[in-house]
């Protein structure tokens, strides 16, 4: 650990007296004032944080000559000359009032702590930094089953260390959740049913409807809503509840949900309802088996009628209530074809597929304009029976705003090595032409763009296949995961399934070239964490 250490010497120059040609020297105190350069702490709920410095002397056994004086600010460290910093205490350990439920709370302290001589009259200052954590914010979460038991694990980076716990949803509620895990997924909220206008919370999904819903991390997994209550009641009689696969709010504006076949949007507000569908393009029979949101538009794929679909969650303005919910209003946007274009590809046609086509993965990808996020493409991935694999690239702005092409690509490759339906599938908003997928315990990253195809194995497991990849983030955002250390865009979790039953789960930071990257400051790019129980969903926060 990183430390600060305060020493200061002091050279006494005594007189010299010719007459006797000899020199006198008086002997001062030394004060050693230590200190840690950074305090991470994880701030669970309204607590007092103490700091205690380390201290040493030269000359007294005891500190009755010492004073002390804590300066802090939340602007920087330079106490000489920003005008708003504070004196907190004149004791010599720290004490630190921190409430997280304060809507005005700083993440980062800055302080400055002066120790004053008496003896000597010398100032000994010293600077820390108190960096806050929220509990779980920038960590994996797994939502696994044990001899039968439904657990939430996670995998926290606090200051230096990596914190691993199997379940964490009993350690800080004493509680055990009672349902068969279904999935997991992190809906970016905007309500004040939540109590508070903008927060990041994360949505559990088991089998039993008043236990599944929506729960904030950051006040010890407090249940927050139902899902039983979340579902638009107009929709919830044909609603499957224990039959939920897929929750997903990545991008902006909203979120999605696939149940049984059917799908759900939702407003920022987590109220879900079955969208009305285009009836002229489309229409008739459906099963909706595969979905993903890019930017604020959701892209789906229709097993039944070998389609896809999207819908553009254009009138999303963060407001609709949760509890006071207008159907007419929200119903107004319908699920319908890819858009048509003059500039689209003409290579297929992605409203009425080859049936021997038999669709995989559907995904957010490339970020290829940061300035926006609905500059994004998104990829299918396909095989044509044993000999061909298919790659899709749409185009959000194409099916949002229009001034894109909607199906902007179309790759035919051969079957690269071990993929098969089997394979599990990432992509995110760092790569370019570059898609992720699994054959048994290795890892491939597949440039579609190159001619032909080029896989390359990026990652081999000891034992075990793969079950599920996903992304950190689907989309490039790092503000407030500095902790973090890695680009989430390029974080990629894996779940492998071993022999015994177990699952191990591995979290590979990658190049921008998609190999595994190099070790941050603190923690490694590849991360093994061991004996999970079976791995249904991962979630990073």
């Amino acid at each position: 650990m990183k430390q600060i250490i305060y020493i200061l010497a002091v050279l006494l120059l005594t007189a010299c007296y010719d007459d006797k040609g000899n020199y006198d020297y008086k002997q001062i105190n030394i004060l050693d004032v230590g200190l840690d350069e950074i305090y991470s702490v994880r701030v669970a709920g309204d607590t007092v944080i103490t700091i205690q410095p380390r201290l040493s002397q030269s000359l007294q056994e005891n500190k009755d000559n010492l004073e002390f004086m804590w300066l802090h600010s939340t602007t920087n460290s330079n106490f000489y000359t920003i005008k708003d910093c504070d004196t907190v205490c004149m004791t010599e350990e720290l004490k630190f009032h921190v409430n997280p439920e304060d809507k005005a709370l700083k993440y980062e302290h800055y302080f400055r702590l002066n120790v004053y001589d008496k003896l000597t009259g010398i100032e000994y200052p010293v600077n820390t930094m108190m960096k806050l954590v929220k509990p779980f914010d920038g960590a994996w979460v797994l939502l696994h089953s044990k001899d039968g038991q439904t657990e939430l694990g996670s995998v926290e980076y606090i200051g230096e260390n990596i914190v691993n716990t199997k379940d964490a949803y009993y350690q800080a509620t004493g509680k055990h959740l009672q349902g068969k895990p279904l999935c997991l997924g992190r809906v970016f909220l905007q309500s004040s049913y939540y109590g508070s206008s903008k927060v990041q919370m994360f949505s559990v999904i088991t089998d039993i409807p008043d236990e599944a819903g929506v729960y904030c991390q950051w006040r010890q997994f407090e249940k927050m809503d139902s899902l039983s209550r979340m579902v638009y009641s107009a929709d919830a009689v044909d609603f499957a509840p224990d039959k939920v696969e897929l929750i997903d709010g990545e991008g902006s504006r909203g979120g999605l949900m696939l149940a049984n076949g059917k799908y759900y949007q939702t407003p920022a507000a987590m109220k879900m309802y079955e969208p009305a569908r285009n009836k002229d393009n489309f229409g008739g029979d459906y099963y909706i088996s595969l979905a993903a949101k890019v930017a604020d538009v959701s892209l789906v794929y229709d097993r039944k009628g070998h389609r896809f679909g999207c819908l553009w969650h254009m009138n999303n303005s963060g407001g609709p209530d949760p509890i006071l919910f207008d159907p007419v209003k929200e119903n107004k946007v319908e699920l319908g074809a890819i858009p048509q274009s003059t500039d689209n590809s003409t290579a297929a046609d992605p409203n009425k597929l080859n049936p021997k086509h038999k669709v995989l993965y559907v995904g957010s990808g490339y970020n290829y304009n940061q300035s926006n996020a609905s500059y994004s493409y998104a990829y299918a991935v396909a095989t044509r029976e044993q000999d061909s694999c298919i790659i899709y690239e749409f185009n959000a702005m194409g099916m949002s705003y229009g001034k894109n092409p909607s199906f902007s690509n179309y790759y035919r490759l051969s079957i690269p090595q071990g993929l098969d339906e089997n394979s599990c599938f990432a992509s995110s908003a760092a790569y370019s032409g570059i898609i992720f997928y699994s054959a048994g315990n290795t890892v491939y990253r597949l440039d579609f763009v190159q001619q032909g195809g080029k896989a390359t194995p990026i990652y081999t497991h000891e034992g075990g296949k793969v079950t599920r990849m996903k992304f950190a983030r689907t989309r490039n955002e790092q503000t407030g995961y500095e902790n973090y250390e890695f680009d989430l865009a390029r974080s990629l979790g894996v779940v492998f399934e071993m022999e015994d039953g177990t699952c191990d789960f591995v979290v590979l930071n990658l190049a921008s070239t998609g190999s595994v990257g190099t070790d941050s400051e603190h923690y490694p790019a590849k991360q093994v964490y061991h004996e999970f129980g079976k791995i249904t969903d991962v979630v990073f926060l």
